[in-house]
């Protein structure tokens, strides 16, 4: 029995005499004075909840204790019947960023039949890791990976939106690319079997990767073998978690003080559409060597109805609700910029805009959106120049984007970057 359940006994014990003790006293008096008095009883019946919580509570953590000692035994199971092994290796000087969102397939020399098994399941093992309860990643098998990144359209036009069609690099072969090549100490690569392989974090500038390892023995249960080594990735315990504060931080007020954090913020719309465009780790970088992604800016045509045009960018369209391209414009007719404490200099120029976008008049509540916007007290410019950043940031990918888009440091003009013989009014 351990400590905690110990504890836990002694705990309901001392309860549940503490309410007998209450009832006794009260049966004592009522035979000395002839008169029942609740007060210790009622005294004592606080405790009842506490007796009931601990009662309960403690067949669930035997059965979470349980369920736990279930897994480690399965675990045990699977690694004995499929010699899974668990162990971790360190790399330094990787030309990418790693990911712990990845599961990369790792092995010294090629294995044949190894290979075969991942190639006819490959989807299954996704599908496994799109499963697990605690840590689903995306599995990378690097043989497939770049066929797979160059079929995703969407995601090549998100990095290069000025790309034409079939401009893709021929001189990568991610068949020659293997991350023991970069291991810290080189002589241990031969005692590192095949395995699965996950990044955990920076450990004195190198790379750490948790590793599942394993040897199939020949004719086993495929899917049963790669359900229980995804399994064991998502049991596997990982660096990350909640970032506790021990201070509250300062609440910051006004817009130029909050304009660093909510500007910043996509706004809802299009977080999704960024995340599912995005990729992290190795395949980030597999599809930068693909693509060869340059900074190549495209012209900005505002057309005399005012829509928004990147003609260099295959004919893009920047779409915004009329207010918020009333600010993008009123920004972009200042290229030196505008400091947030001189918004309400602005709110004349900023009407005679939005009017151009909204012909048929000014309605109240478009005056005060205007008013609130040119507020530097007011949070209403950072929502708006949120907006049109997540408008760019939700076509193309940020390090082109952010010559489109409002930005500048703290206390400084906010101002658009693009040069503006890149802007076109017609």
């Amino acid at each position: 029995m351990s400590i905690g359940e110990i504890v836990l006994i002694a705990l309901i014990v001392v309860n549940v005499l503490a309410f007998l003790s209450a009832v006794w006293v009260a049966y004592l008096d009522w035979k000395k004075d002839g008169q029942w008095s609740w007060t210790y009883p009622l005294e004592g019946l606080f405790i009842i909840p506490l007796c009931i919580l601990l009662a309960f509570g403690w067949p669930i953590v035997k059965l979470r204790d349980y369920r736990k000692e279930k897994i480690r035994k399965r675990q045990f199971e699977e690694s004995k019947k499929y010699h899974l092994q668990q162990f971790a290796f360190r790399l330094k000087g990787l030309p990418f960023k790693p990911s712990s969102t990845e599961v990369i397939y790792v092995e010294n020399v090629f294995n044949e039949r190894l290979n075969d098994m991942i190639r006819h399941n490959i989807n299954y093992i996704q599908e496994c890791f799109n499963n697990n309860k605690y840590f689903c990643s995306q599995f990378i098998y690097l043989p497939n990976l770049i066929e797979e990144l160059a079929n995703e359209e969407k995601l090549m036009d998100y990095i290069a939106p000025y790309r034409k069609e079939k401009q893709l690099s021929e001189d990568i072969n991610l068949k020659d690319f293997n991350l023991l090549d970069f291991l810290l100490v080189p002589e241990n690569r031969n005692k590192i079997p095949p395995c699965f392989a996950r990044y955990q974090g920076e450990e004195n500038g190198y790379s750490l990767f948790e590793c599942v390892g394993f040897e199939p023995e020949e004719e086993i249960d495929e899917k049963d073998f790669f359900h229980a080594l995804s399994s064991a990735f998502d049991y596997y315990p990982m660096a990350t978690g909640p970032v506790y504060q021990t201070k509250k931080p300062e609440e910051k007020t006004g817009a130029e003080e909050n304009f660093d954090e909510e500007s910043k913020l996509l706004i809802s719309e299009v977080e999704e559409r960024i995340f599912k465009l995005r990729k992290l780790g190795i395949s980030q970088w597999a599809l930068e060597q693909l693509v060869k992604p340059e900074l190549k800016l495209s012209r900005l045509v505002i057309t005399k109805d005012y829509r928004l045009l990147l003609p260099d960018y295959n004919d893009m369209e920047i779409k915004m609700e009329p207010l918020v391209k009333a600010v993008f414009l009123l920004f972009l007719n200042h290229p030196e910029g505008i400091l947030f404490k001189h918004l309400p200099d602005y709110r004349e120029e900023l009407t005679k805009i939005y009017v151009k976008l909204k012909p048929l008049g000014m309605s109240d509540r478009a005056i005060q959106s205007i008013e609130d916007v040119t507020n530097p007290l007011l949070n209403s410019i950072n929502e708006k120049c949120a907006r049109i950043r997540g408008a760019f940031v939700g076509q193309f990918d940020d390090h082109m984007a952010r010559h489109y888009y409002i930005d500048g440091f703290r206390g400084e003009a906010k101002k658009i970057a693009l040069p503006r013989d890149l802007v076109v009014w017609e």
